[in-house]
C-alpha cells in the first residue's frame, strides 16, 4: 500500500531517471583509474568498478528484456562484474547505456521506477565508497521507497506475517494484508537501504519497533542482510557530533 505525499503517478520519472544517472556520471567521471578498485562498504566483497558494471548490465538488460530487468532489479553487484575494463571505459559504457534507455523510461513507468531504484541504490554505494555522501533526500530515494516497500509488503503477506504499519517521516504504509497492529518507525533512507540489503539485522533492530523485530528480519530484504553493520554515516550530522550513534 502506498500513502506517500508525492504519489508516484505525479512524478516526472523520466526527469528523475536522467538526474540520477547524471549524478552517478559526475561522481565517477573524473576519478583516477586506481579508484576503480576502491572497496564498497555497503556491499562487502565488491569494488567501485563492479557497481558501475552492474549498472551497465542492468541498463542493457532493460533495453533488451524489460521483464528480465525486473527480475534482476534487486540483485546486488557481483565481484568481478567489470572484467578487465578500465574505469574510463566503464564510464563511457554507462553514459551510452543510459542514453539508450531514455525513450523506454519515458514510455514505461514501471520500468522507470525499477531503474531509478537500482540507480539510486548504486549511487549511494558509490558515495559511501568514495567518501562523497549526499542526496539522501532526493526524490529518487522516494521512488525507491515506493518500489521496495511494495515488494516488502508482498513478502510479509506471502510469509503469513501480521501486517506491519511502517512510518518514515511524512510517509506511511501497511506492509502485508489486513489491519496492522504491529508498527515500526524508521528514518526513510535507513529503511530504503535495509530493504535493498544494505543494513544488518543489528542496525534494523535499533529502529523504533512496536513488535519484536526478528519477526520481520527474514523478509525486510529479498537479497538478505549483511552479517556486519554497514554504518553508512549521515552527512547531515554536524562534525562535532559524528562520534555518537543516532537512531530512531
Amino acid at each position: 500500500m502506498r500513502s506517500d505525499t508525492s504519489p508516484a503517478g505525479a512524478r516526472d520519472l523520466s526527469a528523475i531517471w536522467r538526474a540520477t544517472s547524471d549524478r552517478i556520471t559526475e561522481i565517477v567521471r573524473t576519478l583516477p583509474d586506481t579508484a576503480a578498485y576502491t572497496p564498497v562498504p555497503t556491499v562487502p566483497g565488491i569494488a567501485v568498478r563492479d557497481v558501475i558494471a552492474h549498472l551497465i548490465d542492468t541498463a542493457r538488460l532493460a533495453g533488451d528484456d524489460p521483464a528480465g530487468a525486473a527480475r534482476e532489479s534487486v540483485a546486488l553487484p557481483a565481484p568481478g562484474a567489470a572484467g578487465g575494463a578500465r574505469l574510463a571505459e566503464l564510464v563511457v559504457g554507462w553514459e551510452k547505456a543510459t542514453a539508450a534507455l531514455d525513450a523506454s523510461v519515458a514510455a514505461d513507468a514501471g520500468l522507470a521506477s525499477l531503474l531509478i531504484t537500482i540507480a539510486v541504490m548504486s549511487e549511494h554505494d558509490l558515495r559511501s565508497a568514495l567518501g562523497v555522501p549526499g542526496a539522501r533526500d532526493d526524490i529518487a530515494v522516494k521512488v525507491a521507497l515506493d518500489e521496495l516497500s511494495g515488494r516488502f509488503s508482498d513478502r510479509v503477506a506471502a510469509a503469513g506475517l501480521s501486517p506491519l504499519r511502517v512510518t518514515v517521516e511524512q510517509w506511511g504504509t501497511i506492509a502485508g494484508d489486513g489491519r496492522a497492529i504491529a508498527c515500526v518507525v524508521a528514518d526513510r533512507f535507513e529503511f530504503v537501504r535495509a530493504m535493498s540489503g544494505r543494513r544488518s539485522a543489528d542496525e534494523i533492530g535499533r529502529w523504533n519497533w512496536g513488535v519484536e523485530p526478528n519477526t520481520y528480519l527474514s523478509v525486510i530484504s529479498e537479497v538478505g542482510l549483511p552479517a556486519n553493520e554497514i554504518r553508512e554515516r549521515d552527512p547531515r550530522i554536524p562534525e562535532h557530533m559524528r562520534d555518537r550513534e543516532f537512531v530512531l
